[in-house]
C-alpha cells in the first residue's frame, strides 16, 4: 500500500482542527460547562489513582493528575484547566503524600507538592496559548478559503467577460465585413480575422471550463486541435495526441496547451503547400530524469536551412519562447524520425 504524502497528513490534522476547536468552544462558551467538565475529569483522575495505590504505593502521587488537568485546560479553557490543577494538588496533597489522609508534610513531600503545582500552573498557561493560538490560525484559514472561493469566482466571471469580449469582436468584424462585400480583399482579411476571433472564444471558454478540469490532458488537447484545424479550415491536415496519464494545474495545462496550439498553427501555416495533406504528431512523454518531454512532429516539407530559433523575430516564435520561458523549459527544433519535416521538442521540469 502506498504510505500517505505528508501534505495529505497535514491537510487531515487540519481538516480536524475546526472540530476539535468546536468541542473546546462549547465548554468554554459558558464557564459552568468547563467546570463540571474539570470536575468530572477530576474525579476519574483520583479513582483511577486510588485503584493503581496497591501498585504505585507512595511513588507517582501525581501520575493520573496530569491528563486531566491537560485535557480540562484544552476543553474548558484557563478556568476549568485551574479548577482541575487545584483539586489535584489538593487531593494528592491528602491522601499520596505523606503520611496519607493528611495534609501534614514533611521537606520532601512539600518540595514535590510544590513541583507539582508549578508544573501544573505551567500547563495550563501553555495549553492556554496554544488554544488561543490555534482558534486564531482556524480563523485566519476560515478567511484564506473564503478569499480563494471568492478569487476562483471572479476569475471564473473574467475569463467568461474575455470569451463574451471576443466573441463581440467578432460580431462586429461580422458587420463590417457585410458594410465591405464590395471589397474582395477586405471581405477576405476581416473574414479571417473574424474566424481567428471565433476560435480564439471558443479555445478560451474550453481551457477555463472548470467542469473540464478532470477531462485526462490528451483527451482535452484532441478537442483544442480539432477546433483549431476547423477554425483555419486545414480539412487536409490530421493531428494526434498521445499522452501518458498525467495531470496538471490549470497555469501550467493552460500554458502547455497554448503552446501547442501555437506549433501546430505554426506548422498548418507553414509547413505544408496548399492542398496538401499531412499529419501532425503530437505527445507527452512520462517524465524521466525529472523532466517532461513534449515532441510536436510534422511530415511537411520541414525548416529552411538558415533558420535559427534564437534570432527569429517572427511573432508566433516569439509567443512560442514566451510560452516556453513560462514553463522554465527549453526549446529546440530538430529534422523529423521520419526524415521529412519538423519536430519541436519541449523539455520542462516536472515539478
Amino acid at each position: 500500500m502506498t504510505p500517505p504524502h505528508p501534505a495529505t497528513d497535514a491537510t487531515a490534522t487540519t481538516s480536524r482542527l475546526p472540530r476539535l476547536l468546536a468541542r473546546a468552544a462549547w465548554f468554554s462558551a459558558a464557564p459552568w460547562r468547563g467546570h463540571v467538565l474539570a470536575v468530572a475529569l477530576f474525579g476519574a483522575a483520583l479513582a483511577l489513582r486510588f485503584s493503581l495505590d496497591s501498585a504505585l504505593g507512595n511513588g507517582f502521587p501525581f501520575l493520573t493528575f496530569f491528563p486531566a488537568i491537560l485535557l480540562s485546560a484544552a476543553l474548558g479553557g484557563r478556568g476549568a484547566g485551574a479548577l482541575c490543577s487545584v483539586l489535584s494538588v489538593l487531593a494528592a496533597w491528602y491522601w499520596f503524600v505523606g503520611p496519607g489522609a493528611s495534609f501534614a508534610l514533611d521537606f520532601q513531600g512539600a518540595v514535590a507538592v510544590g513541583f507539582f503545582a508549578l508544573i501544573a500552573v505551567v500547563d495550563v498557561l501553555i495549553i492556554d496559548v496554544m488554544t488561543r493560538a490555534l482558534t486564531q490560525l482556524a480563523a485566519e484559514q476560515a478567511t484564506s478559503q473564503a478569499l480563494v472561493a471568492q478569487r476562483t469566482t471572479l476569475f471564473h466571471e473574467l475569463q467568461h467577460r474575455v470569451a463574451n469580449n471576443l466573441m463581440m469582436v467578432s460580431s462586429l468584424l461580422s458587420t463590417q465585413q457585410r458594410q465591405l462585400r464590395h471589397n474582395t480583399e477586405a471581405v477576405e482579411a476581416l473574414g479571417a480575422a473574424r474566424r481567428q476571433f471565433d476560435l480564439l472564444s471558443r479555445i478560451h471558454r474550453k481551457l477555463h471550463d472548470p467542469t473540464r478540469a478532470d477531462l485526462p490532458f490528451a483527451d482535452a488537447l484532441q478537442g483544442l486541435c480539432g477546433e483549431l484545424l476547423d477554425a483555419t479550415g486545414a480539412k487536409q491536415v490530421r493531428c494526434q495526441v498521445t499522452s501518458a496519464p498525467v495531470s496538471f494545474d490549470m497555469d501550467r495545462t493552460i500554458t502547455l496547451s497554448l503552446l501547442t496550439l501555437e506549433v501546430v498553427t505554426n506548422a498548418v501555416k507553414h509547413a505544408f503547400a496548399p492542398g496538401q495533406p499531412g499529419l501532425i504528431d503530437v505527445a507527452l512523454s512520462e517524465p524521466a530524469r525529472g523532466e517532461y518531454l513534449l515532441t510536436i512532429c510534422d511530415n511537411g516539407r520541414g525548416l529552411p536551412a538558415d533558420f535559427d530559433p534564437a534570432r527569429s523575430e517572427r511573432l508566433g516564435m516569439r509567443i512560442v519562447q514566451g510560452f516556453v520561458s513560462a514553463l522554465r523549459g527549453t526549446l529546440a527544433f530538430v529534422p523529423a524520425p521520419q526524415g521529412t519535416g519538423t519536430q519541436v521538442e519541449v523539455r520542462f521540469a516536472a515539478a
